[in-house]
């Protein structure tokens, strides 16, 4: 435990490029952005390699334990909210949607705060972060995943 506090202690001594944040934020939409679009809707059910293979197969968690993990459905979700089909999306995963839209938002917010030299551009207030994560975590992912067990919108 001492070696954590020790560790945390030294991180927060470190000042970062003012750059470095923003810049994350712009190379994590870009990322998420260009690997949704990679891989391709297969079906209603499933996402495809580029050569047309599926990927993946059913979720380990469904194998061993019988229920779904509650991200089960969220790499569908991304590659059909990317191409603009948010009803399917939606269906497949709520948060993870809500989760795209949230890092695509702060590629944008990154990006201005990079072009304008202003690390602050953009700020939220406190209380909006606090409501949205508050919204996603508990609406969207805790009861999209709580029907998901009780038998509403069973993936694969």
């Amino acid at each position: 435990m001492k070696t954590l506090a020790l560790f945390f202690d030294t991180l927060d001594r470190i000042r970062f490029p003012w750059w470095l944040w923003p810049g994350f934020l712009v190379v994590m939409a870009v990322f998420s952005v260009g690997a949704s679009l990679f891989f391709r809707p297969m079906g209603a059910e499933w996402v495809a390699w580029p050569g047309g293979g599926q990927l993946g197969d059913t979720c380990g968690m469904i194998v061993v334990t019988g229920m779904p993990c509650p991200q089960c459905g969220m790499t569908r979700s991304w590659v059909h909210g990317i191409r603009g089909d948010l009803l399917q999306a939606f269906w497949f995963s709520p948060s993870g949607l809500a989760l795209l839209g949230w890092i695509i938002g702060g590629g944008v917010v990154g990006a201005v705060r990079l072009v304008t030299r202003d690390p602050e551009r953009l700020s939220p207030p406190d209380w909006m972060l606090f409501g949205w994560v508050a919204f996603w975590l508990v609406p969207l992912y805790l009861v999209g995943y709580l029907l998901r067990l009780g038998g509403i919108n069973p993936l694969p």
